[in-house]
C-alpha cells in the first residue's frame, strides 16, 4: 500500500511538472511603438522556449481597433498572413526554439492609436491563455519618442498621480482595453487628476505634446 501511494504521488508530481506553462514572453506581453503617418512599424513578441519539449501554440483575435486607412497584418513562426486573420496555429515548436507572434502596421491618412490583441495559448495547457497586446501610436509630424526620461504615472485611491516630467504634455486621454477613449483632459500644473468611476479592468493613458506621445498601461483594481 505504502509503495502504491508512493508511485501515484510521483505520477501526480509528473503530471503537474508536464503541464505546466513551460514558455515565457518577451520582452513582456504588451508592445508600444511611435511613429509617423506611412512610417511601417514591425513589433514581436516572443514566446521563449527553456525545456526540452515540443510547443504547439494556437491564436484568436480578441479585438482591434485600427483608425481609418491603416494597413496592419499578423505574422507566427510558421506564416505571415496579408492581414489580421482571425485565427492560426504554429509550426511545431522544437527543443531549442522560439516561437514568434509579430505586428506589422502601416498608418496612413489619419492619425490616432491602434490597439490591436490577440489571446494565444499552447496545446498542453489550454487553459493558461495570455493575451498579447499591440499599440501604436501615430501622428503627422512624428513622435519624440528617445526622452530618457519618462512620467511616472500611477493610481491611488481613484486618483491619476503623475510625476513632474508629465508637464511636458498638454492632454491627457484614458482607452479602455478595446480602444474606446472613456476619460479626457486639458493638463496644466496638475499632477494628481480625479478619476471617473471605471470597471476595474486594463486601461491606457496616453500623454499627449506638442510633439511627443506617451502611452502607458495601467490596472484599475476594486
Amino acid at each position: 500500500m505504502i509503495k502504491i501511494s508512493f508511485i501515484l504521488l510521483v505520477l501526480a508530481i509528473t503530471s503537474v511538472r508536464c503541464y505546466g506553462q513551460n514558455y515565457f514572453h518577451s520582452p513582456n506581453d504588451t508592445l508600444i511603438a511611435n511613429t509617423i503617418l506611412d512610417g511601417q512599424v514591425t513589433m514581436n513578441i516572443t514566446q521563449i522556449h527553456p525545456n526540452n519539449d515540443t510547443l504547439h501554440f494556437n491564436w484568436n483575435k480578441l479585438d482591434v481597433v485600427l483608425p481609418f486607412g491603416w494597413e496592419a497584418n499578423i505574422c507566427d513562426n510558421s506564416n505571415c498572413y496579408t492581414s489580421l486573420v482571425d485565427s492560426g496555429t504554429t509550426l511545431p515548436v522544437l527543443p531549442g526554439d522560439d516561437a514568434l507572434m509579430l505586428i506589422h502596421c502601416t498608418p496612413h491618412i489619419t492619425e490616432g492609436t491602434a490597439i490591436i490583441r490577440y489571446t494565444i495559448s499552447e496545446e498542453n495547457t489550454p487553459l493558461q491563455i495570455d493575451t498579447l497586446t499591440w499599440i501604436i501610436n501615430a501622428t503627422v509630424a512624428g513622435i519624440n519618442s528617445t526622452s530618457s526620461i519618462s512620467p511616472k504615472i500611477w493610481v491611488y485611491e481613484n486618483e491619476l498621480h503623475l510625476d513632474e516630467f508629465a508637464t511636458d504634455f498638454s492632454s491627457l486621454v484614458i482607452y479602455n482595453s478595446i480602444g474606446e477613449a472613456v476619460f479626457n483632459t486639458q493638463l496644466l500644473s496638475e499632477k494628481i487628476i480625479p478619476l471617473p468611476l471605471l470597471t476595474p479592468s486594463i486601461y491606457f493613458v496616453q500623454l499627449v505634446g506638442d510633439s511627443n506621445i506617451l502611452t502607458q498601461k495601467i490596472i484599475l483594481t476594486e
